[in-house]
């Protein structure tokens, strides 16, 4: 059974050594906000740092993962903005910078995260989505960027992440004509990494991470850090993130492990050191 404080619009809800991290605005179809971004901050920085968690899964409280920034929030601060109570370098520094930080925490997880996406997960919903690790979808999942729509533009250092995930042509597409695409064109095109049927993300989510738990927990976080790495790295900075990565994990008491594992012909029993 799992432990959660129901109240929060960003539930920590611990079940076993998995946490979820849920959107719980349903009045505003989990519309997000300053508050949101802080406190998905805080709830990812307390799940890594518990040696005691295998993984975090950033899912709702609802059959809505997260319908895009809070509009309200967003004209108030417009209006504050034109009566000077507020000025550009304020928001950018404060609700933008928020969710930076949201993008940059997920990213230097050390455990995997993996987003649980049913209904729509649209504009920083979308965003959210792709910062985590991998991405989980039920068949009644939306995704898209219609920030072109508001004015606005994409966050999260998604103009990046989009066109390393589907290539630029579509993201281009998507982030230009702000269309919204169902979970199946999301998983051809490469955006998300499992499409199941209605209810099933979760369940799908929690699998995923049991299967990750099977592999050594050093190995899974070098490979994270350095796909994240990579991206931004000629090819012969690739060549020698690599060769040090190797260098380290075979120094490691699991590489023995797996060794002596294969040998006897059992499976491993890793310890993350």
């Amino acid at each position: 059974m799992g432990t959660a404080t129901t109240t929060s619009s960003v539930v920590y809800e611990k079940q076993d050594d998995i946490v979820f991290i849920r959107f719980n605005r349903p009045q505003v179809r989990n519309a997000v906000g300053a508050q949101e971004a802080r406190l998905c901050v805080q709830h990812l920085e307390e799940a890594s740092a518990d040696d005691g968690i295998a993984g975090i899964i950033v899912s709702s409280t609802t059959n809505t993962f997260a319908a895009g920034a809070d509009l309200r929030e967003m004209v108030q601060e417009l209006d504050d903005l034109a009566s000077g109570k507020l000025t550009v370098t304020d928001i950018i520094e404060g609700v933008t910078e928020d969710w930076m930080q949201v993008a940059r925490v997920m990213r230097a997880a050390r455990k995997p995260v993996i987003a649980s996406v049913a209904g729509y997960a649209v504009g920083a919903g979308c965003e959210v989505a792709l910062d985590c690790d991998l991405i989980v979808a039920d068949e009644t999942a939306v995704f898209g960027f219609p920030e072109c729509h508001a004015g606005m533009s994409i966050t999260g250092g998604v103009t990046k992440l989009l066109a390393q995930s589907i290539g630029m042509a579509r993201a281009r597409d998507l982030v230009l004509t702000g269309r919204f695409i169902d979970a199946k064109e999301a998983h051809e095109i490469g955006l998300i990494n499992r499409v199941v049927p209605a209810g099933e993300n979760d369940a799908c989510a929690v699998q995923l991470i049991r299967e990750l738990q099977r592999h050594s927990p050093l190995s899974i976080l070098a490979h994270k850090r350095m796909l994240q790495q990579a991206g931004d790295m000629d090819i012969e900075a690739v060549y020698n993130l690599e060769k040090q990565s190797i260098g380290v994990l075979l120094t490691t008491e699991d590489a023995v492990e797996a060794s002596r594992a294969f040998t006897e012909k059992r499976h491993p029993v890793f310890k993350g050191r």
